[in-house]
């Protein structure tokens, strides 16, 4: 019987080890497979994927978090559907290479994890950057993770670094316990390179703890159950539970100092096979082994031998009893015994075995008996029930593939959706819009398409048909249908570039045409879009655009812009080839006269006639422009002096010659005029300004109503020589920067707090570099030859600049001549300047003078709303020196009125001034202006302006204009 039980004890153990290895490697092969096609996918994604699309991916999913990790924005988050991420990489965020496959691994595992997991914990992808891409339905890892979270030190990690894992295999990690699923796991990982560098791994977590619960309730059998990794590992051992998990699933048994345990590691590893039995070298066990493939563990079933001599010396009793007994009482007693202990057992496990076949589950066995039937049925059992764990797996693997197939149902109704909004938009577009394919067939046009080309018939009816169909049917007449399809030809031989095309299709209707490649996915060209839009209105507008930007608004003559734009084309085609003309300066006699009697409404009147009358006179060569005020000029190219004469001659004689009937009077308006040529007088557009301006004043003293052509020397007066020497100082000053800012403070009346600060220029003396000298010597000459408009600007920047560099600063006011009225974009380069520099518009004042503005009192009302508009406030100077000043408060609107000194000066002694000023004051608060008293020279003065109410007062009692004034200083630190 020792003989019998030697061959039989291996078999049935060996069949009942293979028996549970094979029921516990199918889900690791399983996962196995699954990573390293998961890999594959996520390579073919990467290598197909729209760098810029993913970028823009990843921006739209994932957010920065205060502890600074990178996780979903909030609200993406969906545990059931989608995977979480939690993310490392530095103050800037993730690179390109990291975001792409954060966007990407993020849209794969969305798809794959529901049909993963289960069986599978979890499906995941870990980043090199120290991050973690997973999917386990119903958990958040990216919430969970802390600011120290980190994967840098996992075995998923080390095991794929390249320095450990050249060959880049496939890999298990040791067992772990993972806090958050609170479950026993092993991972299978597929490390992951990419762009010719390791960037992370690809894998899945396997709870084993069904296998774990399998192996400890073996305690209670004959024999020991137990899995063992073939690098000597105790996985699972039924006595050992709380030592392995205190060695985190990695208990050496090398650490045990066990014998048999250290006997049965021998026994495996010195075997080489996957499978095999026997008795130990000691002889006290018989071993059983077989391989589950995927970690490389082993399934191993312990045996004492003592039990098997139990089971022999039981038969040897039972001969000798037989003996005793007799043989028939034996044989009673045998039938009834195999009867209990074999044919009833075997009859069970039989109705099992078919219900089983039947695909039914079958009531367990449950022998109770410890023989070797009671282990198989128990064996039994134990298949069983693996077999519909894995079913249920199956069941729940093909649930969640029925998820996927109808989440991408519904993926399809809402493409379809989105596609019918898509038509709708495009059929309510103004613009035409058509799709070719590659084979130039139409596959959709809108109806503005139709209605742009006056085409009959619906857009459906060209759907399917050639292009050339569709353009053979255009209604505006063949000079357009050939021009359109030249453009169609040209647009087809280079299908990969886009074009652009104008055209004029008759009754002054433009259109423009423009065409774009279309591609797929993978950069193959599919198709051309045609966008046609009528752009009629749009050329109109900005045809009147340029017409206002070059006319003058209330003569419609051409403006100072447009006048010194053909002065300079005139001299620059007079380098090229010697010519000669002409320019004629004129103005009305006593102009201001007519203003200060008749009003500003009757002026312009007179001015729109005057522009009338002379426009007549001029060819269409020639140019007439206003130049601002009662100020106008022609320039003549190709004009002889006789020409100019003639032409001058004219002009003075249509002026003073025709009535102007103003108010039931009938007055007669005379004209100074002066002649400049070139290049006999000047050879550049400055130095012929001038000599015609001088010729101008030439003629006035010549006792006006009459043309002067300039003679130089006349031009020899003190008063000639003293601008043309002033002009070429100021010159050099703009060039050289010899421009200086000095700063006069501006005070709150009743407190005496600093308000604001305006800022006042002076000029370095070139002989002197220690002397200032002030505007008044200067600025007259800087409006007679425009120079003012470079100092306006020079003196915008640097204040900006100023309020830019000190925050602390309070306001400053800038002072604005007449001549910037005429430079419409002044208003836009200030607001420019003001955003460059960071500057709150509020902080920055533009002061003009009253007299300035009431002399072209149109202009400087476009200009006080394109200031207003900039957010800049407006202050009137020297407000009350003109004949109607309150009259002018209705169109200026200002927000400060500055009084003029001569009122204040003697405040104190005059009551007229104190009459005066108490109703600008009154006015001025009616209206909601402040108001500004300047010329504030003693205490006095300033304790009448305080109870006649006026807001803000300046002058030398309070302080002087000065380059270092105390507000400039910087606060301490």
């Amino acid at each position: 019987m020792s003989a019998v039980a030697d061959h039989v004890v291996p078999l049935i153990m060996r069949q009942a080890v293979e028996l549970r290895a094979q029921a516990v490697e199918g889900l690791f092969v399983q996962a196995g497979q699954s990573a390293q096609q998961v890999q594959q996918d996520l390579l073919t994604r990467l290598r197909a994927a729209d760098t810029e699309a993913a970028l823009s991916r990843f921006d739209e999913l994932f957010a920065r978090g205060p502890d600074g990790l990178w996780r979903l924005r909030p609200g993406k988050v969906d545990t059931a559907n989608a995977p979480t991420l939690y993310l490392h990489h530095g103050p800037n965020g993730p690179d390109e290479s990291t975001r792409v496959r954060a966007a990407v691994s993020y849209d794969l595992l969305r798809e794959r994890g529901p049909a993963l997991v289960p069986p599978f914990f979890s499906a995941y992808m870990d980043f090199v950057e120290d991050g973690l891409m997973v999917y386990a339905r119903g958990v958040d890892w990216g919430s969970g993770a802390t600011a120290d979270a980190s994967n840098a030190d996992y075995p998923t990690m080390r095991g794929a670094d390249p320095q450990r894992n050249s060959e880049r295999r496939i890999f298990w990690t040791p067992v772990y316990f993972d806090e958050q699923a609170k479950a026993w796991m092993v991972s299978v990982i597929q490390p992951l390179d990419w762009q010719g560098r390791w960037v992370g791994t690809v894998g899945h977590d396997l709870s084993i703890e069904t296998l774990l619960d399998a192996v400890v309730a073996s305690r209670d059998q004959e024999g020991v159950q137990l899995i063992l990794s073939a690098e000597g590992d105790l996985i699972s051992h039924p006595e050992l539970r709380e030592r392995i998990a205190a060695a985190n699933g990695q208990l050496q048994v090398a650490s045990l100092k066990d014998p048999l345990l250290a006997q049965v590691h021998r026994m495996v590893l010195d075997a080489h096979a996957d499978r095999g039995a026997g008795l130990s070298a000691d002889g006290t066990q018989w071993i059983a082994w077989s391989r589950i493939r995927g970690p490389n563990w082993y399934q191993i079933y312990l045996m004492p031998q003592s039990r098997v001599d139990g089971l022999v010396m039981w038969g040897m009793l039972g001969l000798c009893a037989i003996g005793l007994l007799g043989l028939m009482p034996v044989l009673w007693s045998m039938r009834r015994r195999v009867n209990t202990l074999v044919v009833r057992p075997l009859q069970r496990l039989t109705e099992a075995v078919d219900t089983l076949g039947q695909g039914q589950t079958p009531n367990p066995v449950a022998l109770g008996t410890e023989d070797e039937l009671g282990r198989l049925a128990r064996a039994f059992d134990g298949m069983v029930s693996e077999l519909v764990q894995k079913r249920a797996m199956a069941a729940a693997h093909a649930q969640a593939l029925q998820t996927e197939v109808d989440e991408r149902r519904q993926y399809m109704v809402s493409l379809e959706e989105e596609r019918a909004r898509l038509f709708a938009l495009l059929g309510a577009m103004n613009l035409g819009i058509l799709f070719v394919t590659a084979e130039n067939q139409v596959t959709y046009c809108n109806p503005a398409f139709l209605t742009i080309w006056r085409i009959q018939g619906d857009e459906a009816a060209f759907v399917g048909r050639a292009a050339s169909d569709i353009f053979q049917a255009v209604g505006h007449g063949p000079t357009s249908l050939a021009a359109l399809a030249r453009h169609a030809q040209e647009a087809l031989m280079a299908p990969g570039l886009s074009s652009r095309y104008e055209m004029d299709v008759g009754d002054g209707q433009t259109l423009l045409l423009t065409s774009h490649p279309v591609h797929d996915s993978d950069k193959r060209y599919i198709g051309r879009l045609w966008i046609h839009e009528d752009v009629t209105r749009e050329r109109q507008t900005a045809a009147q655009l340029i017409y206002l930007a070059e006319r003058d608004a209330l003569t419609g003559l051409y403006n100072r812009r447009r006048f010194e734009d053909e002065l300079q084309r005139f001299f620059r085609g007079s380098e090229r080839q010697e010519r000669q003309g002409a320019l004629l300066f004129f103005d009305l006699d006593e102009f201001k006269a007519i203003n200060d009697t008749f009003g500003h409404r009757t002026g312009d009147s007179v001015l729109v006639r005057v522009g009338s009358d002379v426009q007549a006179l001029v060819r269409q060569t020639e140019t007439l422009c206003r130049l601002g005020g009662d100020e106008f000029a022609v320039l003549m190219p190709h004009a002889s002096v006789e020409d100019a004469r003639r032409l001058a001659e004219r002009i003075v004689r249509a002026i003073s010659q025709g009535p102007f009937c103003i108010e039931g009077q009938s007055l007669r308006l005379t004209t100074s005029l002066g002649i400049a040529l070139a290049p006999q007088h000047a050879s550049n557009a400055e130095d012929l300004v001038a000599h015609a301006d001088a010729a101008m004043y030439q003629a006035k003293h010549l006792g006006k109503n009459c043309w002067s052509v300039y003679r130089p020397d006349h031009h020899a007066s003190q008063e000639m020589i003293t601008r043309l020497a002033w002009n070429d100082r100021i010159s050099r000053a703009i060039e050289h920067d010899l421009l200086r800012l000095h700063y006069q403070g501006v005070y709150d009346a009743a407190t005496g707090e600093l308000a604001h600060l305006e800022v006042l220029i002076r000029m370095v003396d070139e002989s002197d570099s220690t002397q200032l000298i002030a505007p008044r010597q200067f600025i007259g000459y800087a409006e007679k030859s425009g120079k003012i408009l470079e100092i306006d600007r020079w003196v915008a920047r640097k204040s900006i600049a100023m309020l830019g560099a000190l925050p602390q600063l309070p306001a400053l006011a800038i002072n604005i001549s007449a001549r910037s009225f005429d430079d419409p974009s002044l208003p836009a380069y200030i607001a420019a300047q003001l955003q460059a520099a960071g500057v709150a518009p509020q902080r920055l004042l533009v002061e003009l003078t009253e007299t300035s503005a009431v002399s072209d009192l149109r202009d400087a009302e476009r200009f006080i709303d394109a200031l207003h508009r900039t957010g800049c406030q407006v202050c009137l100077d020297d407000f009350g020196t003109g004949f109607a000043s309150f009259a002018y408060l209705k169109h200026l609107k200002v927000d400060v009125l500055k009084i003029d000194g001569l009122f204040i000066r003697n405040l104190t002694r005059e009551h007229d001034n104190q009459v005066f000023v108490r109703a600008i004051i009154d006015v001025a608060r009616g209206l909601g202006r402040r108001t500004v008293a300047e010329f504030v020279e003693s205490q006095e003065i300033w304790d009448m302006l305080k109870t006649l109410g006026v807001d803000m007062v300046q002058g030398y009692h309070l302080d002087q204009p000065q380059a270092e004034h105390p507000a400039l200083a910087a606060p301490p630190a």
